[in-house]
């Protein structure tokens, strides 16, 4: 079986517990405004270009974008999406096997992984029997068959909540977020180990209700072993300039440290 695969994060402290090497899946459902990896959202192979690199030597005139990233001899073009079959890339993530220790491992992410359920379920099967510790990075956007399936192998569930209010999440991720909570709901009730992941944008979900609203949904589950912010950061602004794309968001989406320190607080509060 093969997967379309745009990144391999190795020694990741962020996706999980521990030392984990993150598999970035192609291909998502939502376009959030914030969204980090834009070389992430369509299942085809995307193609940067860094003018700054550009040395104008044409060693890619006359080529497809993608055939032009394989010759380019500055790196000014990059291609995102490679094609792996399960047992190659199981053989890599195998490779770093010494460095997980007991509470590391691999995490399927994206992009939203679970697009390509089926591939990512048999490369957890296969890790499992390597005693491969694996999480699952997910949306939620997807019909539950694609979550179902990984429950009996994956240890640990990273769900994002963004918010719960219907219409702010079609505004800023063009998707209803009816099935995301929905799916949720159902994988809690499996009793998976589950991380809840909330990007923090102001303008999006920082208004007091919106903050009070998302916990007292999460209030409903008590056994969410664990509720992570995420501050809103333009780190990713220069990929959308380099994908040729606008960028919708500015300095309004930011969220000050003590502001983002007290929904943390919140949020987490008992």
């Amino acid at each position: 079986m093969t997967g379309k695969v745009f990144n391999i994060q190795r020694c990741s402290l962020h996706d999980g517990p521990g030392v984990r090497t993150t598999v970035f899946m192609k291909g998502c459902p939502l376009r959030c405004a914030w969204c980090q990896n834009p070389e992430g959202l369509t299942h085809e192979t995307s193609v940067m270009y860094d003018q700054r690199k550009c040395i104008s030597c044409k060693t890619c005139a006359d080529k497809s974008r993608v055939d032009g990233a394989e010759v380019c001899p500055a790196g000014a073009l990059v291609a995102y999406g490679k094609d792996y079959t399960s047992d190659d890339l199981v053989k890599l993530l195998l490779a770093d096997a010494d460095f997980f220790g007991s509470t590391g491992g691999v995490t399927f992410s994206g992009g939203e992984c679970l697009l390509q359920s089926d591939f990512v379920l048999e490369c957890t099967k296969m890790l499992s029997e390597h005693n491969i510790s694996v999480a699952i990075d997910t949306c939620g956007a997807v019909d539950f068959s694609n979550i179902e399936k990984l429950i009996p192998y994956a240890k640990l569930f990273l769900y994002d909540i963004k918010t719960v209010n219907e219409e702010q999440h079609k505004k800023f991720t063009g998707m209803s977020n009816r099935t995301i909570l929905e799916n949720f709901e159902k994988l809690y009730d499996s009793g998976a180990k589950i991380w809840v992941r909330i990007p923090i944008v102001n303008s999006f979900n920082t208004d007091e209700k919106d903050i009070q609203d998302i916990k007292a949904f999460l209030d409903r589950f008590p056994n969410i072993e664990k509720i992570e912010t995420l501050k809103y950061h333009e780190l990713g602004l220069h990929k959308y300039e380099m994908l040729g794309r606008d960028y919708t968001l500015g300095d309004e989406a930011l969220v000050s440290d003590g502001d983002f320190e007290k929904i943390k607080a919140l949020l987490n509060k008992n």
